[in-house]
């Protein structure tokens, strides 16, 4: 007797792998028949057509009559069901102008306040958003759907992750909102900074005669992100704890209404340590000031990273070694003895020493000095020994870890240019993903149609299916 009969014998297939996969997709179907006769009697409900009706009155849309249309479920497979449909009032016509042929004008509000949006279900949402963030491309993330037995075209995933997108800035802090920022006592850590990646930008004016296309600028910009860890007596993140993670596209000041209303929804008042870290670029501490300031964070303090200080007296140093023309390991020394006062906190001491080493000289002074007082001007923020010593972090290695794996690995890259709102989609999602927090994120932006109706406020969302 051979193993493969012993095993056709038990399993009935000489493969485990084959077997396993049958039993999941014969109790997957059976799991989804279930499902389905339970949403067909929900969308055939008197009552239930009742309140989409009136839901209706709001969005100007009139209940048009039943329609047999496909929906898919979490394998992937589809299923006929009847569907509630509404037509869409027709916009005033403009005078002089043709009426143009009206977009999503048929609407299944019962689908659209149950959760499925472009006919898929809240939880083949979750895997299509999963695959399509954590893949290098659209085209990528379809194929490993493929790999899943999904079949979904790559439009039609990159549509569902833009809308899911929409839906989920809308409530993106309840998105990220755990308990556990509420608690008092807790330690907190803000890091902000930035990446860069290319804009795709229409160019503008009357195409080219011979051209097909109008064309696009790629210029770089600049979007940013916020993490905000919660670290224990030693000056370390708490890896228990799923920090907050996000960031946006737009200007520097709506990044900073971004992270005042982090900020608001976490209890800063109870917390017994506020740290702000950040490198040295342009705009961030007068920001950082200014957001203290509103927020009343009198006990907040401010830390500017350690490695970029070290990288920025470093072009102190070079100065000093160049002016005095000193070898290696002069130089080496000398990069010592600065590192040393930096990490005491001790500027006025460097700003000394530069003065006493460089005696006599004209321009070296004058540049290391001025470099010293533009970016190690407030010494507050650098005394790196008495923060550790107090079990503060000292360095924002945090959001540069989040830089590489949410912009860099996913919307940075040869050949990618991106809308500035297609790239912030691309980071807010991926950011709930890598922390983990996803299956919140779907349970909060699907179903804020249904929160909506629940507190009367019901309004027109881009959601036809």
């Amino acid at each position: 007797m051979t193993v493969d009969s012993a095993i056709t014998s038990v399993l009935g297939t000489e493969s485990f792998v084959e077997y396993e996969q049958n039993v999941y997709e014969k109790y997957q179907e059976m799991a989804e028949r279930e499902i389905l006769t339970k949403l067909k009697k929900l969308l055939s409900n008197i009552l239930f057509l009742k309140i989409l009706k009136q839901w209706g009155a709001q969005c100007a849309c009139r209940f048009l009559e039943y329609r047999e249309i496909t929906i898919r479920l979490k394998s992937g497979r589809q299923w006929k069901i009847l569907s509630p449909v509404f037509l869409r009032a027709k916009p005033k016509k403009k005078r002089g102008r043709s009426p143009k042929r009206q977009k999503g004008a048929l609407r299944h509000l019962g689908l659209e306040l149950l959760g499925i949006i472009k006919r898929i279900s809240p939880a083949l949402i979750e895997i299509c958003v999963s695959m399509a963030v954590l893949c290098p491309s659209f085209e990528v993330a379809a194929n490993a759907l493929r790999g899943l037995r999904i079949s979904m075209n790559e439009h039609l995933l990159q549509n569902i992750t833009h809308l899911f997108a929409k839906l989920g800035r809308n409530v993106r802090i309840e998105c990220n909102g755990d308990a556990v920022w509420q608690k008092p006592g807790i330690k907190i850590l803000i890091c902000v900074d930035g990446g860069r990646i290319r804009e795709r930008r229409s160019k503008r004016g009357k195409r080219k005669k011979g051209l097909k296309r109008q064309g696009y600028s790629t210029d770089w910009f600049e979007p940013r992100l916020l993490t905000i860890n919660q670290f224990d007596e030693d000056g370390k993140k708490i890896k228990s704890v799923s920090p907050i993670l996000d960031g946006s596209c737009g200007s520097l000041d709506d990044f900073f209404e971004l992270l005042k209303e982090y900020l608001l929804w976490i209890n800063l008042d109870e917390a017994s340590e506020i740290i702000f870290c950040a490198d040295g670029g342009n705009g961030i501490w007068p920001r950082i000031d200014n957001l203290i300031s509103e927020l009343g964070l009198s006990n907040a303090k401010r830390i500017l990273d350690y490695t970029h200080a070290k990288q920025n007296i470093s072009i102190v140093k070079k100065l000093i070694s160049d002016a005095l023309k000193l070898s290696d390991k002069e130089s080496r020394k000398l990069s010592k003895q600065i590192r040393e006062l930096l990490w005491n906190g001790n500027i006025n001491g460097i700003v000394n020493f530069v003065r006493g080493k460089l005696a006599g000289k004209r321009k070296a002074p004058k540049a290391a000095l001025k470099k010293l007082n533009e970016y190690f001007g407030d010494h507050s923020k650098f005394q790196y020994k008495t923060f550790r010593d107090n079990g503060l972090p000292t360095g924002s290695g945090a959001v540069e870890s989040a830089i590489r794996r949410v912009i860099n690995l996913r919307i940075k890259g040869t050949g990618l240019f991106w809308k500035r709102e297609h790239a912030e989609n691309i980071i807010f999602l991926r950011s709930l993903v890598l922390t983990g927090k996803l299956k919140n994120a779907c349970r909060k932006g699907l179903g804020i149609v249904k929160n909506m109706f629940d507190n009367n406020t019901i309004k027109d969302l881009p959601l036809a299916a």
